[in-house]
């Protein structure tokens, strides 16, 4: 299949792995760490990361605070764009638009399902829906996000 793209003048995705990206956040992103954010699967345009529980990351009503949501979608995004031009690390977060659509109650792991609509030379664009793990019907967040991207 990949023959038959290069023959029409389109590159084929590159080849990255969950084992990859997670050893690039570990290496080059240490606030995942920190965070609890991980990758859990990556496609074509798309990746899943997690956000393990962590009680330090909720308000004192038990919900998980804005920022952590933010960060997970803004990694997701920054994944799920490694699936186009590889892994590459000089990829700016340009603007991140957050919106909140219900409460994530403490005591599950969020997931963010991260897909990219559009990459240019030089901009990437790509949404990201946030759910909680046992819900992944239900939005809690969805984020919008254009990157700069090298090369």
């Amino acid at each position: 299949m990949a023959q038959g793209l290069e023959g029409a003048g389109v590159t084929p995705p590159p080849d990255v792995t969950v084992e990859q990206v997670n050893a690039f956040l570990a290496e080059q992103l240490p606030f995942c760490a920190e965070f609890g954010i991980s990758c859990d699967s990556v496609a074509p345009d798309q990746a899943v990361v997690r956000w393990r529980f962590d009680r330090r990351w909720t308000r004192p009503v038990d919900f998980v605070c804005g920022p952590v949501m933010m960060a997970l979608a803004d990694v997701g995004v920054y994944v799920a764009g490694f699936t186009r031009g590889g892994i590459e690390a000089l990829a700016l977060t340009n603007e991140l638009k957050t919106t909140f659509l219900r409460p994530a109650a403490g005591g599950v792991d969020l997931l963010c399902r991260a897909s990219i609509l559009k990459r240019g030379r030089k901009v990437l664009y790509g949404v990201a829906d946030i759910v909680e793990e046992h819900a992944p019907a239900r939005l809690v967040a969805q984020a919008s996000s254009t990157y700069v991207v090298g090369g």
